[in-house]
């Protein structure tokens, strides 16, 4: 569903991502894990053209995509949850919901109000709420919501868990393995290895802007050269 390969990505004459290679199976849950500043959140915006990538390829559903706009990108059916969150806080829940309508895919899980409603109970009970009045982990939420207003076919999360509650956390997992269940592909930025491997059956470690790992995710708790090299602080 996602191929990147051999991606390079600058900011100004610095390289931040080199030679980045990754792919993620169509209903796949892959984990991009790392330490901070190790390339994590440059990766997913590379691939969503938020900024400028160097050289290398970038495919979705096999067909190219590194030269389009952002919202190009959007509407072939691939959705970003950026670490901000970056809601409409003088919009109430529905209406950040409304906003991010698109119309039904064929190779996609299609999402209602009445769906996400389901599928967030919180939100629900705040759909007329102003969406500056609600916690961080209501906001998280709302978030992902959004995003999946636009009945993409693969999302991109990044730091899906950081600065919530334990209770939020575990509630997010159970979000995600719904959204596997319902066949759409995840790859999420993380450093929460116990957040991770509740959801994702595929870990991809960076470091420096490198990939330095690739493999099953029930393999990264049995490695402890692993985690010192690349994963504690």
């Amino acid at each position: 569903m996602l191929e990147v390969r051999g991606l390079h990505t600058h900011y100004g004459r610095a390289e931040i991502l080199s030679d980045v290679s990754l792919a993620v199976g169509r209903g796949e849950v892959a984990a991009l894990l790392g330490r901070n500043g190790a390339g994590k959140s440059t990766t997913l915006k590379s691939i969503m053209g938020l900024v400028r990538v160097s050289k290398g390829e970038i495919l979705f559903a096999g067909q190219s995509i590194r030269h389009r706009r952002p919202f190009e990108i959007c509407r072939s059916g691939l959705g970003y949850v950026p670490e901000d969150r970056r809601i409409f806080t003088d919009l109430t829940v529905e209406e950040n919901l409304d906003v991010a309508r698109q119309p039904p895919r064929a190779d996609a899980p299609t999402w209602t109000l009445e769906r996400i409603f389901e599928l967030f109970p919180n939100l629900a009970e705040r759909r007329g709420s102003s969406a500056r009045a609600m916690s961080g982990g209501e906001q998280q939420m709302l978030t992902v919501a959004r995003t999946l207003m636009g009945n993409p076919r693969a999302i991109l999360l990044d730091e899906p868990s950081e600065g919530l509650a334990p209770v939020i956390v575990e509630q997010m997992a159970r979000t995600l393995q719904e959204l596997k269940s319902a066949g759409v592909t995840v790859l999420l930025s993380e450093q929460n290895l116990h957040f991770a491997g509740l959801i994702a059956t595929q870990a991809i470690i960076i470091e420096k802007g490198r990939i330095r790992y690739a493999g099953a995710m029930e393999a990264i708790a049995k490695d402890e050269a692993l985690h010192a090299a690349y994963l504690t602080v």
